[in-house]
């Protein structure tokens, strides 16, 4: 900062800016996220453990789909493991083909995923609404795949 000219004055106040803004950002991330956080707007989707939701997040207004699963059914269903390689994989994957994974959190009776929202769904919904693809629409959609 001294090569930038500024007085030590004008120093010490950039510091103390950048460690104020650091401690903001670390008390934000220990915060806990709860379903309160979010406006339903309203049901998308449902599946074997629960529903989809199209919600906005009260704190940045940002538009979310929102999967809420009931734990006993994922554990009376034996599908704990696969719900939890679903998480890491939207936690790790960045990919055009993966929604990306926003939030995570749970409460006593229910998990939550906070998903990137995709208006006209996804592929899997496509597929079981249409049955069968016809060889247009396969060929446009393994192409889009690949690229």
């Amino acid at each position: 900062m001294s090569k930038k000219g500024l007085s030590p004055e004008e120093q010490e106040m950039i510091k103390k800016e950048i460690l104020t803004q650091e401690r903001k950002l670390r008390r934000e991330s220990r915060t806990k996220i709860n379903i309160r956080d979010f406006i339903s707007i309203k049901i998308i989707g449902k599946g074997a453990f629960g529903e989809v939701r199209l919600v906005r997040s009260k704190k940045t207004g940002e538009i979310l789909a929102m999967k809420k699963m009931k734990k006993s059914e994922m554990v009376a269903k034996h599908q704990v493991q696969h719900i939890k390689a679903e998480k890491e994989v939207l936690s790790i994957a960045r990919s055009p083909w993966v929604v990306e994974l926003h939030y995570s959190f749970q409460d006593e009776r229910y998990l939550y995923l906070g998903m990137e929202y995709l208006p006209g769904g996804d592929l899997m919904s496509l597929l079981i609404k249409k049955e069968i693809f016809s060889e247009d629409e396969s060929r446009f959609y393994t192409a889009e795949m690949v690229k």
